[in-house]
């Protein structure tokens, strides 16, 4: 084995060592023959098979194998339950109530910034932006953005783009030209057309024509730095790509489906059995002497009984009564093939349950309500866990739309800066009471207020001004006079005003100046 030193003498860096223990249940081996087909959506690719020795391969290397990772991140969404809740949890979560922050706005230019900005925001559809942001994330680890004229905000698939290195601190991304070069052949050349230009503005016919030139020269094409942003899940601050999030639990996902295989199989079993028909030695005319059956004869008995069986178990025949009669010698026996039917125990599943959420990091409280050894109080901790994984990746957005808001509205006059709000589908009711309290007992935002209560400010704001400036509702439909709405001398409703209260007690007091200071 070569040392460090001998490695970078060659001018290669050295192997990181992965520890895959952490990663992968090494209880696989009892079920080591397992394999399972995924199909993957990449062209050329077809299917693939993947075993746990591959799985452990992977990870020992896992930018290499990205795009496989990826594949089974997807795969596994959607098909097992508790990895497509646990990425759709993630992707509903936060509400994303959000808020823009200016400076200067007793500036003549900040209404026309402001409109700018807004515009902006609305053509990006920056809500749906952000949950489709996460969700990519969680799915595939990585997610790249690249902002196409502040129209819209383009996602690129995993296969689109290459990282290597940074530039001032952020990730410089290239766009593979093999992409779209595996589309080509001699008939779909306006395919190729559609997705150069469906690629980023920096990708056009003249430097694809320059890659089939020379496809390793000009295979990768830089992007507009400014225009590209680049997050990622787990992983250090060096490593350009990060992993699914539900990679971890895939060999224990594994597992689990293989145990359910073989109880399947077992089950297939005993629904279409097995039935052994023994053939002895025909007697003799005088009974002494067995003779051999000729082989035509066993033949017929064993085409008629199968016969017999597959009537009875096809479920277009009409004639499969419950009583088949079936007449053979005294020197034939039939028998069925006797299968144990033990199954796994529960401990078992139970285990393979647990190692599945433990690496998820998901509880199973918030998948289906409960689970051994779960509590409230485990499952209080658990959701603040998902809570700090989602505001990291919300975070990481907002400093990469206050990045575009800086180049959009140019000027240092302003600054904005957005925010969403740290509310959740799960906490929104302290939320309302917090934003009610501020309002109500300090000076809180009213935005915050209505927005806290589920409603858009924007469509509140609207329809407030259109029920008094329009229908005037304040006029047609006044308040009613109750002792909680009005009150004052002369008012119909409400506890009257007394100025000048002339009873006994009143009088007393005022005569011996009974409510006067005390001598000191």
């Amino acid at each position: 084995m070569k040392t460090i030193t001998e490695q970078k003498k060659r001018g290669r860096p050295p192997k990181q060592q992965i520890d895959t223990n952490s990663m992968v249940d090494t209880s696989y081996y009892e079920l080591a023959a397992y394999f399972d087909f995924i199909s993957t959506s990449a062209v050329g690719r077809g299917i693939i098979d993947i075993n746990i020795n591959n799985l452990m391969n992977w990870l020992r290397n896992p930018p290499k194998f990205r795009r496989e990772l990826i594949q089974l991140s997807k795969y596994y969404y959607n098909r097992d339950g508790v990895v497509t809740d646990c990425y759709d949890l993630f992707n509903v979560l936060p509400v994303l109530n959000f808020s823009v922050l200016w400076q200067n706005m007793n500036m003549k230019a900040f209404t026309k910034n402001k409109l700018t900005v807004d515009t902006f925001l609305e053509k990006i559809k920056v809500k749906k932006l952000v949950r489709d942001t996460i969700f990519s994330v969680i799915q595939e680890g990585t997610c790249v953005w690249y902002n196409r004229d502040n129209k819209y905000i383009q996602f690129l698939e995993n296969e689109e783009y290459m990282i290597d290195y940074m530039v001032n601190g952020k990730w410089q991304v290239f766009y593979d030209m093999l992409y779209i070069d595996q589309y080509r052949t001699s008939h779909n050349l306006d395919y190729i057309m559609a997705k150069i230009d469906s690629a980023p503005d920096e990708v056009t016919l003249e430097k694809y024509n320059l890659y089939k030139k020379d496809n390793k020269k000009y295979r990768y094409v830089p992007l507009d730095i400014d225009k590209t942003q680049v997050f990622k899940l787990r992983g250090s601050r060096n490593e350009p790509y990060g992993i699914p999030y539900s990679i971890p639990a895939i060999s224990s996902i594994i597992h689990r489906d293989l145990l359910e295989k073989t109880e399947k199989a077992v089950a297939d079993r005993i629904i279409n059995q097995i039935i052994v028909q023994k053939v002895g030695n025909m007697p003799s005319a005088d009974g002494k002497v067995g003779l051999p059956v000729p082989k035509a004869t066993v033949e017929g008995y064993h085409t008629n009984l199968k016969n017999l069986l597959q009537k009875k178990f096809d479920t277009n025949s009409s004639d499969n009564a419950a009583t088949a009669p079936l007449t053979v010698p005294s020197f034939v026996d039939i028998e069925e093939l006797k299968i144990n039917m033990s199954t796994f125990p529960k401990e078992i599943w139970e285990r393979i349950d647990r190692d599945i959420y433990k690496k998820l990091g998901f509880s199973s409280t918030l998948n289906m309500g409960g689970g051994t050894g779960q509590s409230f109080g485990s499952g209080t901790i658990n959701v603040e866990k998902v809570y700090s994984i989602v505001f990291y990746i919300i975070e990481d957005i907002e400093s990469a739309l206050n990045e575009f808001l800086g180049i959009i509205v140019p000027s240092g006059n302003f600054n904005p800066k957005i925010r969403f709000s740290r509310a959740t589908i799960l906490d929104k009711d302290s939320a309302f009471t917090q934003a009610e309290s501020l309002y109500l007992k300090g000076r809180g935002s009213l935005k915050d207020y209505v927005e806290a209560s589920g409603r858009d400010f924007d469509h509140w704001l609207a329809q407030v001004r259109y029920e008094n400036e329009v229908l005037k509702l304040d006029e047609t439909l006044p308040i009613h006079v109750t002792s909680f709405t009005q009150s004052g001398d002369g008012n119909s409703s409400g506890r009257p005003s007394v100025k000048n209260p002339t009873n006994d007690n009143t009088a007393k007091s005022k005569g011996n100046n009974g409510n006067a200071k005390p001598d000191m």
